[in-house]
């Protein structure tokens, strides 16, 4: 049984997207399976890969160091033809959905996009779930007949086990022709931290309702980037006009896996919470201290965020900016049982 793992710029160990999808794909072929990774970049993690449970390690050797997904197919489409794995997992980001489909459409493979979660049927064949209809239902996909499976997993819903290595494990280089012709590089740009995406993000700070106003959504990104992180919101700010829909969480936005969730005025109803429920370390900020929030936090401040942030903002400020690292900031103080009452 063997299964492959195609990772993406961006998505490779020690980021936490690529070893949950390590973590998932041993999952599916223990005890006896084997698990090949992909790594489609520049300065590839080939110890870190063996270290989370990769047996094999091929590196798409492009050039230019450029593996867009156009190069990434046209590498992978006649190894895969000649290997036959099980399964490919890659992640559903923008990389990883458009490698999917194009692998897809060029092998005659089963696509199952987009999935918060795989078991196995009667006949061992992988069945995924993913949420339809605005996330009102779940809906069971699964393959017919024996072709390749290939499945995008939405970041924040795989498998974080930690990993089991195989030893030292050298990479094969798959040579790679290059970007075409007609594919032009414009360029660099760089995100401020508050425009993180939300899936790679270390630390995310998120509003709610309780933050009262678009106005007091600027506490929130400044926060978010004074931490390097960042800023989401619940799906009742998004409708009140607060954010962008882009910055969702929960089962209609985004599910996510930060070191850090700041949630500020946030009630912290299931919908929400079970899009950080691999959060690392939660901390609330509301008014209500029989809020639902506390139950998940493993930090709580009693208070209303429009006073509490300008405070932590104002506090932020003075320090340097190494200084700033908010696991280190907050770790000290997780697991303390019940909320902190606010006081300045």
């Amino acid at each position: 049984m063997s299964v492959w793992v195609i990772l993406g710029p961006g998505e490779m160990p020690p980021a936490s997207g690529g070893l949950a999808l390590l973590a998932e794909a041993r999952r599916l072929t223990e005890p006896a399976g084997e698990v090949t990774v992909v790594l489609a970049g520049t300065a590839v993690p080939v110890e870190a890969s063996a270290a989370h449970g990769a047996a094999r390690i091929l590196v798409l050797d492009a050039a230019d160091g450029w593996a867009g997904p156009i190069v990434a197919v046209e590498a992978l489409t006649d190894r895969l033809r000649q290997e036959c794995p099980e399964a490919c997992l890659l992640s559903a980001s923008r990389w990883g959905s458009e490698v999917a489909g194009r692998l897809a459409a060029r092998l005659g493979a089963a696509l199952l996009p987009g999935c918060v979660g795989l078991t196995r049927d009667g006949a061992g064949r992988l069945e995924g779930t993913r949420p339809v209809y605005g996330s009102r239902l779940v809906a069971r996909v699964a393959a017919t007949g024996e072709s390749l499976q290939i499945v995008t997993l939405r970041p924040g819903s795989e498998s974080s086990s930690p990993g089991t290595g195989h030893g030292p494990a050298t990479a094969e280089r798959i040579p790679c022709t290059g970007r075409p012709d007609w594919i032009r590089d414009l360029g660099e740009e760089q995100v401020p931290p508050e425009a993180l995406d939300l899936g790679e993000a270390d630390v995310v700070v998120a509003g709610g309702l309780g933050v009262g106003s678009r106005q007091g959504f600027a506490l929130v990104e400044e926060l978010a980037g004074l931490l390097g992180g960042a800023m989401g919101a619940t799906r009742m700010a998004v409708d009140a006009g607060w954010a962008p829909f882009a910055r969702q969480i929960g089962l209609t936005g985004r599910i996510i896996s930060p070191r850090v969730y700041v949630a500020c005025g946030i009630s912290g109803s299931p919908h929400h919470m079970d899009g950080v429920r691999q959060a690392q370390l939660v901390v609330a900020i509301n008014t209500d201290r029989h809020a639902p929030i506390f139950t998940y936090a493993d930090v709580g401040i009693q208070g209303d965020v429009r006073e509490v942030l300008p405070a932590l903002i104002a506090a932020l400020r003075r320090l340097r900016p190494e200084a700033r690292d908010a696991a280190a900031l907050l770790g000290g103080a997780a697991g303390m049982p019940g909320p902190l009452d606010a006081r300045r």
